[in-house]
């Protein structure tokens, strides 16, 4: 009796206990929410992510946005009456999103950003940011646009800038970077700022509208564009004006703060001076192994980063392959 008590006892301590034990990402259904599919490096995020979380046996949904902050907090509502077991989120305005991750943490839904992470304040409502430094963008895009116009010789230079969506915190900490660098070279002035929300039509509609504006004064030396999609209407509302391009011919210096195939084609033309390595297709693969790890037991860190490197057409073969999703 004593031998069979033993052995009814061992089986009990041999069984797995709790979820920790027989954590796996089979199964976990995860709910990827986008700004918006449509712009080119969400669209490539989400779409490599759940590529890379479906192989890793994950159950995932993707739902954009299109830019509506109620939308977004309905979805994640959805998500929660409907018991997913992870979010992964890249927001559109992080202040009315705050009441609907407060109902997920409530319901112990684990949050993952990617794209753009939230305010210090606010960490305790996500389990992990996943992505690139966005002050990192800033910094490397205002350095190209100071070599940029030195390549020229232009020690005084009028710069704007055209943003993604304005109320990000991304497009906010990359602002902050990027002033940051032209005020240790007092000669080179940012004149305006506009928010071109991630598109390229409405960015060369304001850019076409920024170069009337700054003629009179001399016109504008330098853009900055946030994304290479962005650099490509500013570049074509340049070439609508019929004004020069590039470094070479004493023209206006672009650049932009995340690789697409555009702005390789560009750089290497001549006609954009630089940009940044944001790889939407790098990131998500390690987003959905950090995820997958997750649920295999594997803490997530606060902010997992991924580094970033400047492009210029002295290194643009090097990113080519990665940046041409």
């Amino acid at each position: 009796m004593r031998l069979l008590i033993g052995l009814f006892a061992f089986l009990l301590m041999s069984l797995p206990i709790g979820g920790d034990a027989i954590a796996s990402p089979d199964g976990k259904r995860v709910i990827v929410l986008a700004t918006s599919n449509t712009n080119p490096y969400i669209g490539a995020w989400t779409a490599t992510f759940t590529k890379f979380a479906t192989q890793a046996g994950m159950k995932v949904t993707n739902l954009s946005a299109n830019y509506d902050a109620a939308v977004q907090s309905q979805q994640i509502d959805d998500a929660i009456s409907q018991k997913f077991d992870l979010i992964v989120l890249c927001y559109v305005n992080d202040q009315a999103i705050v009441p609907a991750l407060t109902r997920a943490k409530a319901a112990g839904i684990p949050v993952v950003l990617y794209a753009t992470p939230m305010k210090k304040e606010q960490e305790d409502l996500w389990t992990a940011y996943i992505g690139t430094e966005n002050s990192e963008l800033g910094r490397l895009a205002g350095e190209n646009m100071v070599k940029g116009l030195a390549a020229e010789g232009k020690t005084k230079a009028r710069v704007v800038a055209v943003t993604g969506l304005a109320q990000q915190i991304n497009v906010m900490a990359r602002m902050a970077a990027f002033k940051t660098v032209l005020a240790q070279h007092p000669g080179i002035e940012l004149v305006d700022t506009e928010d071109g929300k991630w598109n390229t039509a409405v960015t060369e509609k304001i850019t076409g509208e920024l170069l009337v504006r700054f003629n009179a004064q001399g016109g504008v030396d330098g853009i900055f564009d946030m994304a290479d999609n962005q650099a490509t209407g500013s570049i074509n509302a340049v070439k609508s004006a019929g004004l020069k391009l590039g470094v070479t011919n004493n023209g206006i210096v672009i650049v932009a703060s995340n690789c697409m195939k555009d702005g390789i084609v560009h750089i290497k033309s001549g006609e954009q001076y630089g940009t940044a390595t944001q790889i939407p297709t790098e990131e998500a693969e390690v987003a959905a192994k950090k995820v997958a790890a997750y649920f295999n037991g594997e803490a997530l860190k606060k902010y997992e980063i991924i580094p970033v490197y400047g492009i210029t057409k002295e290194n643009v073969d090097q990113f080519a392959v990665g940046c041409s999703y």
